[in-house]
């Protein structure tokens, strides 16, 4: 069975949208999707040259102002293909956890618990952030995927909770 990049999919989702940059997918990325969808520069754009070459986008040049950019719409061919990965069942997932990786291996007492401090910590962090986010989203009045983002959210901060305490009940 082949193997997909899933990039592609983050991308034409992203498109859905409107027409956008490279840099503004990348931007939206890092305010929205970083926290369980990661990509970065050397996957986007090299992604949204195999789109275009398959005709699921459409590149145009721009000019705001002086300045040129390249801005890239979702074609119908993309919105099917995006349509039909959607309604496909999810694959199977297996995450990168460093966390884990280095619990699995460690034997010191001492440093197993410098983990669980240090995860916890990290994880408190983030449920902060999602918090802050979740505040942003609710004061949104006219936005049409503000309950589906929000369901998002409340699930990551689900799993966030989960973590925090399972972490504190350990380090106790």
């Amino acid at each position: 069975m082949k193997i997909i990049n899933k990039t592609r999919y983050a991308i034409l989702g992203v498109l859905l949208a409107g027409p956008t940059s490279g840099y503004e997918i990348k931007s939206l990325m890092g305010r929205s999707t970083v926290y369980f969808w990661r990509e970065s520069d050397s996957t986007i754009y090299p992604m949204l040259k195999v789109l275009t070459r398959e005709g699921k986008v459409l590149p145009e040049t721009v000019y705001v102002g002086k300045k040129k950019k390249e801005v890239f719409s979702i074609t119908e061919s993309g919105r099917r293909e995006f349509k039909a990965w959607l309604d496909s069942p999810t694959g199977s997932e297996t995450p990168r956890n460093e966390f884990l990786l280095k619990l699995f291996f460690v034997t010191d007492r001492q440093e197993i618990f410098r983990l669980f401090r240090e995860r916890l910590d990290k994880m408190e962090g983030i449920h902060e952030e999602y918090k802050k986010i979740e505040e942003r989203l609710e004061g949104i009045a006219d936005f049409s995927q503000k309950a589906v983002r929000l369901k998002a959210l409340r699930y990551g901060m689900a799993l966030l909770e989960s973590e925090i305490q399972w972490l504190n009940e350990e380090i106790r």
